[in-house]
């Protein structure tokens, strides 16, 4: 068999810059930054970010999901970073897609102004294509064809929240564009579902997807959706729950705290769906088992 298409997932980079300006003692932000200094600005791991490039593209990457917090605190500098990032993937010649996490809607403002989108693109299909109009700016929901029968759903469930919570919502809203665009595509194909947030309410309830359980009942409902991307718990996790009604869940864990960079390689074949999980410390990068799963199963 032969892989018409890989993917590299990330998510959880958390590009930081620690603002100094006294405005931000009106926001979240002042929370973000003394973490970024009693935390996570000793455990980051921009250096390897460098290195990961090279690696996808020495791998023959074509497509680099990330499924959100490219920022700590949401700061247009931080933006700045990640979108530098994201320059050097498409430099060498790999398409790139990103949704929001909560940390890309850190405050109110930021949320308020979309300021995520003024950095990252909201649509993914081509004027004129029947998902052409449906946006992740405005419906929360975007769309875009890999081929073969394969497509891609986005969401943003990511808002800002209080100073001790990081839960996302997906809201009644966001659930009748994903349900509307789900209808949509034709029956026969296969759906790649990717979100900030697991649906699964196993963290804390500061952390969890509000409505996570409606996300749940509607992938019960739509057994075309074969994968769930996620990240936000910086855990990896790879859950098999066909048997159950529910697609392969699978989060990479972060890809830029804790010193080292953490992703998922999926290649999407004729039938079947191969993933391998990397972890590099230090630059060395490592690959894990892969794990193989058939399309007629479940």
């Amino acid at each position: 068999m032969s892989t018409f298409l890989r993917i590299a997932h990330l998510s959880d980079l958390h590009f930081s810059k620690i603002s100094k300006s006294p405005l931000q003692l009106f926001s979240k932000r002042w929370v973000g930054n003394l973490n970024l200094l009693l935390f996570r600005k000793r455990e980051g791991a921009a250096k390897l970010l460098d290195s990961l490039c090279q690696l996808l593209f020495h791998l023959k990457v074509e497509l680099v999901l990330i499924t959100g917090d490219l920022t700590s605190t949401s700061h247009r500098s931080e933006f700045q970073l990640a979108t530098l990032f994201v320059k050097q993937l498409h430099a060498l010649g790999m398409e790139v897609v990103s949704l929001p996490g909560n940390h890309d809607h850190y405050t109110k403002r930021a949320y308020r102004q979309r300021r995520f989108y003024d950095f990252f693109p909201g649509h993914f299909m081509h004027e004129g294509h029947p998902f052409s109009s449906v946006n992740l700016k405005t419906h929360a929901v975007g769309v875009k064809s890999l081929g073969n029968h394969w497509w891609l759903v986005a969401l943003d469930t990511a808002l800002a929240t209080s100073l001790i919570s990081s839960r996302g919502y997906f809201s009644k809203e966001i659930e009748d564009h994903l349900r509307d665009v789900l209808i949509k595509i034709p029956k026969k194909d296969n759906v790649l579902l990717a979100n900030h947030f697991p649906f699964f309410q196993n963290d804390h309830p500061r952390k969890k997807l509000v409505r996570g359980e409606a996300l749940k009942s509607l992938l019960e409902e739509f057994p075309c959706v074969k994968l769930y991307l996620h990240g936000h718990t910086h855990r990896r996790c790879l859950a098999d729950l066909r048997a159950n009604g529910l697609p392969l869940i699978l989060d990479c864990g972060s890809t830029g705290m804790g010193g080292r960079v953490c992703w998922n390689l999926i290649d999407l074949e004729e039938g079947l769906i191969r993933i391998e999980h990397f972890d590099s410390k230090e630059a060395q990068w490592e690959g894990g088992k892969v794990h193989s799963f058939s399309l007629e199963e479940g």
